[in-house]
């Protein structure tokens, strides 16, 4: 009987990483195959999907508990399933609440679980990392201080590195992209990305949109990537009502970064693909105040030695780029922190010095053949 691997993400950039996960791992276990919940990417992949929740992923404590009584259908099945086609084991990628309660049924039916993006219980509770050590057999840290603090809780992690290292590189010359663009290589470009989700992007790109209009410079060039699980039509429409003119794109998001002046950027997957290009960013966000409430209630001691919330200031244990956030979250801080970097050419160069560092933390290229070779060890020896 073939092996069977079973993979879980609730989110965009899970599904993306899921993708070459399951590609490493088919080249390691040509036999294997695969099941699981994510998106389009991993379906192509040669992932069979139960069901698909990118498109639905959600922001928050509050926002989540919205879909919960969805999300715990999801499980109901996903355990009939097992029941049916037991797979030999399920890796977990990333939207920690739904796969960690995913992880205790599959402890209790005696299955082993690989944890990759773990949730930020090193943040937000140390409870996670309990829970975690008890209901998870490999935990595969992507970022440099996790496996220290999941170690302190008798968790089995071992450092991998960031996949992004490996994906996250620009095609294209800067010059060639303006120009590909009908972009002006003389004057500043900013590049917006105000996320990958709905919820996110009504937020967060009104305040983009007021920032970059309150600089009052005609010659700014302004371009958003738009994300394939957002309808362009709809953000065509946001930003019609604001006094910019803004190029909106498909694609070539790091080209974009790459050319970039510097950029406002949801916090989130981009704000580590800026750093690894190397494009000074202003990093945002913004939940609702019941879910903020929730975060500063659960936060942990380990917080309070790395109090960001953007990966690159986490990597780099210090503030690199500007993080605006919550009350703060208003056009006139980010548009006082973007001034700086985007005018001022030493603060400019200084912001690249310091994202070179952080990309050298991440760790070496390999990450995801690193990763399946540790994968197929564990279902050999099981």
């Amino acid at each position: 009987m073939k092996r069977h691997i079973f993979v879980s993400t609730c989110e965009f950039s899970g599904d993306m990483h899921g993708e070459v996960l399951v590609k490493e791992l088919q080249k390691k276990l040509p036999e294997v195959r695969f099941t699981g919940v994510g998106g389009s990417r991993m379906a192509a992949a040669g992932v069979q999907l139960l069901y698909d929740p990118t498109a639905k992923s959600t922001i928050g404590f509050w926002e989540a508990l919205r879909n919960l009584r969805r999300l715990k259908k999801l499980i109901k099945e996903i355990v009939a399933f097992w029941e049916k086609d037991r797979p030999d084991v399920v890796i977990w990628l990333d939207s920690g609440g739904f796969n960690l309660v995913l992880a205790k049924e599959a402890k209790r039916m005696g299955i082993p679980v690989v944890c990759m993006f773990s949730p930020s219980a090193w943040a937000y509770g140390e409870d996670r990392a309990r829970k975690l050590s008890e209901r998870v057999r490999l935990l595969l840290a992507v970022l440099p201080f996790e496996a220290d603090f999941y170690r302190k809780f008798g968790v089995n992690v071992i450092s991998v590195g960031h996949p992004l290292l490996d994906r996250v590189k620009s095609r294209i010359p800067p010059l060639e992209y303006r120009t590909k663009l009908g972009l002006d290589p003389e004057r500043k470009l900013v590049a917006l990305l105000p996320g990958s989700r709905r919820q996110e992007v009504a937020k967060l790109l009104p305040v983009m949109l007021e920032t970059v209009s309150g600089l009052n410079d005609p010659s700014l060039q302004l371009v958003l990537p738009v994300a394939v699980s957002i309808d362009r039509d709809w953000l065509e429409s946001i930003i019609s009502q604001y006094p910019v003119e803004v190029k909106v794109t498909s694609g070539e998001v790091y080209e974009l970064m790459a050319a970039a002046d510097a950029a406002i950027i949801a916090s989130g997957t981009a704000t580590l693909e800026a750093a690894i290009i190397g494009v000074p960013m202003v990093v945002i966000y913004q939940v609702s105040d019941l879910s903020y409430f929730i975060y500063k209630r659960l936060e942990s001691p380990e917080r309070r030695v790395r109090p960001w919330i953007g990966l690159p200031n986490l990597i780099a244990g210090a503030s690199v780029v500007p993080e605006v956030l919550q009350k703060e979250l208003t056009p006139e801080n980010v548009r006082a922190a973007l001034q700086i970097m985007l005018y001022d050419p030493e603060v400019n160069q200084r912001i690249r010095q310091d994202l070179q560092q952080v990309r050298e933390k991440i760790g070496p290229p390999g990450v995801m053949a690193r990763a399946a070779g540790l994968i197929a060890d564990l279902i050999e020896n099981s």
